[in-house]
């Protein structure tokens, strides 16, 4: 059992003290040769005022001890805070960019023969763009102001296009195997949040063998007969994908594996680590009903096994695909597009029209209000979420809804998540776009509330 300092230092002081009472008179008698109550007394009242002393000092001592580790934990905070502002500002700003990159490359991309080679090009250019908007969520994710929706993912996939920053990061003393099934049906995650998961097991594993060690990443399909339970950890029956990290480090003792999953806890040295690893692999699979169990022992190592349920659908599309989908016929649809940056309002009316549909614009909520009144039947509004700084952009469209109770509506942003939108969740034919999107994207939410 661990005893806290502080109760540590009181138990020293009480038997002290009892020590004091009933020990200290024959003590002194033995030491002192020319014994008198006089001195006797005068040499146990010095004794006990000096190591009350030296308690007191301990006392405070570890209380000044707690008080810098409450701050240094405070400060850490705080920077990441500001790291995370950072990052978010520029996720957003980032996002228009690549909205505005991606349609002009679309735009492009119909205006050249279904053989000219710069097809090729501007495929890799939309692949490189998809990537980058990949990058600037996991920004968002990290500054903890993007909760997307769970999607169906390929967790081979993922740790495929991984690997590279895995092997980087592992680096020269630690082997990295991975031992992938091949079949694995997709499962529910976020993608940038599931390889972050990933990344920052990876790391602790790497961390725990400063030595050199081997790390191993497994995936395989496991089915659940009976509910599971080991120590604290508890998997209920069903069918999961499992992803397995594995190291031969030091381990981890009872007391660290009671506290590993608390917020800013860890036990690398001060600016090493931030202690928030295994709280956002928990965040993660709280989000995605997932589960998890993890097994350690000082001296033999840590195996980390996560149960990610099997998708019911699949996100994924190929090229051609995304093709045959956006050739599909539309019905004409009047679309009141709303978005304050010039560029982006120009780049997502271009993708409109091309889908086929009749497009107003607007800049400002005013605007905005004036088409609807004024320019007939609108059947959908795309509108971006930050718009002018008076009126956001879910005001508008509760505004928009009491003007017409069959109006569908799409909110969109490069910066948030749909969370902000919590108030709206009462109404029916609420869609949501993540900037940056490209037009099967776009498609499919306006073919989902549409139809």
């Amino acid at each position: 059992m661990r005893i806290e300092p502080a109760i540590r230092i009181a138990l020293i002081y009480a038997i002290i003290s009892l020590f004091y009472l009933f020990v200290s008179d024959s003590l002194v008698e033995r030491l002192v040769a020319d014994v008198n109550t006089r001195l006797v007394q005068t040499t146990k009242g010095t004794a006990f005022v000096l190591f009350s002393a030296l308690v007191i000092y301990l006392l405070i001592r570890s209380e000044l001890q707690k008080r810098q580790r409450l701050r240094d934990v405070a400060m850490r905070a705080q920077r990441l805070e500001a790291i995370g502002q950072f990052s978010t500002v520029m996720a957003h700003d980032f996002n228009n960019m690549l909205m505005v990159v991606i349609g002009a490359l679309e735009v492009s991309e119909d205006t050249l023969a279904p053989d000219h080679p710069a097809r090729a090009h501007l495929a890799n250019a939309l692949k490189a763009s998809e990537k980058a908007g990949a990058l600037t969520h996991r920004m968002l994710i990290f500054s903890r102001q993007g909760h997307l929706p769970a999607k169906s993912v390929d967790v081979n996939k993922s740790a495929r296009e991984l690997a590279p920053l895995l092997n980087v990061a592992t680096g020269q003393n630690v082997s990295l195997h991975c031992n992938l099934s091949e079949g694995l049906p997709p499962v529910i995650a976020e993608p940038c949040k599931f390889q972050n998961i990933l990344l920052n097991l990876i790391i602790n594993a790497r961390d725990a063998m400063p030595n050199g060690g081997d790390v191993v990443l497994e995936t395989a399909r496991e089915r659940v007969e009976s509910q599971l339970t080991e120590g604290l950890w508890i998997v209920p029956p069903g069918d999961y994908v499992t992803i397995v990290v594995r190291d031969t480090g030091h381990g981890m003792s009872k007391h660290v594996m009671s506290k590993v999953l608390e917020p800013f806890f860890t036990t690398k040295p001060f600016g090493k680590g931030t202690g928030l690893g295994l709280t956002t692999l928990r965040e993660g699979l709280d989000a995605w009903q997932g589960h998890l169990i993890i097994t350690s022992a000082s001296g033999v190592g840590t195996n980390v096994k996560m149960y990610l349920k099997i998708a019911e659908f699949d996100d994924a599309a190929t090229p051609a695909l995304k093709s045959a989908d956006i050739a599909g016929d539309t019905k004409g649809e009047t679309i009141l597009l709303v978005e304050n940056d010039p560029e982006v309002c120009a780049a997502v009316s271009n993708q409109l029209q091309s889908l086929g549909y009749k497009v107003h614009t607007a800049a400002t909520v005013a605007e905005a209000r004036l088409i609807l009144k004024n320019e007939g039947k609108v059947d959908l509004l795309l509108c971006d979420i930050y718009l002018d700084g008076t009126t956001s952009g879910a005001a508008l469209a509760k505004q928009a809804r009491t003007l017409d109770k069959d109006l569908k509506l799409i909110l969109m942003s490069g910066y948030s998540d749909p969370g902000l939108t919590a108030d709206l969740t009462d109404l029916s034919g609420l869609g949501w776009l993540a900037k940056p999107f490209d037009r099967f994207a776009l498609r499919r939410e306006l073919r989902k509330l549409l139809d």
